[in-house]
């Protein structure tokens, strides 16, 4: 059996440095030749994100400001502190126009100048609202309101197209544009379609609440409001069998 040979570990061996330890010591070169970059690379990554976290904490806080103002101002306008109302609400939609809250505060800003008997006021303000939002739900409101506003300017012609326009939309202000727009007909001397109006409204709406508006607009026209066609109780149900 032959012998096992053992590899012999000269002098010279000893004194050559392993992979590792070259490495690190050809790291340690880099760091210290590279020093002042690495100093001013890590003072600018601080920097940026003491910039982003300081950024966030004043949206944050500037979030929570107006939401603040916004809520007292909706507080003030249920008082009926018009006034109070009316400032908070332009001081938000001046100073957070870019914000949800800034262009809804316009929306508001137009129904309290409404509910204060300034109809020019909140027309100016529900037509800048539309132009900067598209919401759906909110944008039926503030048409009906800029038709209400219009109304009462004498302005029909501009009252009969914002509801018309609303009425064109699906929400819960549907039902008081339709009767908005055939009331508007008739304030424009179109009696014919002011009738046709009211009449198409008391056929698709048979349980809205201004059927009783629609039934005396046409009785002062002289003209007889048709009648929902009854249910028969009798459709659908099963003969009796005879004995």
């Amino acid at each position: 059996m032959a012998a096992p040979s053992h590899r012999r570990v000269t002098r010279k061996t000893l004194r050559q440095p392993d992979q590792f330890v070259s490495a690190v010591d050809r790291i340690g070169d880099w760091v210290a030749s590279n020093l002042t970059r690495l100093a001013f690379g890590i003072l600018a990554l601080v920097a940026v994100i003491a910039i982003v976290l300081g950024f966030s904490f004043y949206a944050q806080q500037r979030r929570l400001t107006a939401s603040e103002h916004f809520y007292k101002a909706l507080h003030a306008l249920s008082d009926k502190d018009y006034r109070t109302a009316e400032k908070d609400f332009a001081r938000l939609a001046s100073h957070y126009s870019g914000s949800k809250l800034g262009r809804l505060a316009k929306f508001y800003l137009g129904n309290t100048y409404l509910a204060d008997q300034q109809p020019s006021k909140a027309r100016d303000a529900l037509r800048q609202y539309l132009t900067e939002s598209n919401h759906r739900l909110f944008r039926q409101m503030a048409l009906v309101q800029l038709a209400v506003a219009s109304e009462d300017l004498g302005d029909y012609a501009q009252a009969h197209s914002a509801y018309a326009n609303a009425a064109s939309l699906n929400g819960p202000e549907k039902e008081r544009a339709e009767i908005g727009v055939a009331r508007t007909l008739l304030q424009l001397g179109d009696r014919r379609g002011a009738i046709a109006a009211y009449q198409r409204f008391l056929r698709d709406n048979p349980f809205a609440r201004e059927r009783d508006e629609a039934t005396e607009a046409l009785a002062q026209m002289g003209v007889a409001a048709q009648q929902p066609p009854e249910v028969d109780s009798s459709v659908g149900t099963k003969p009796s069998n005879p004995k």
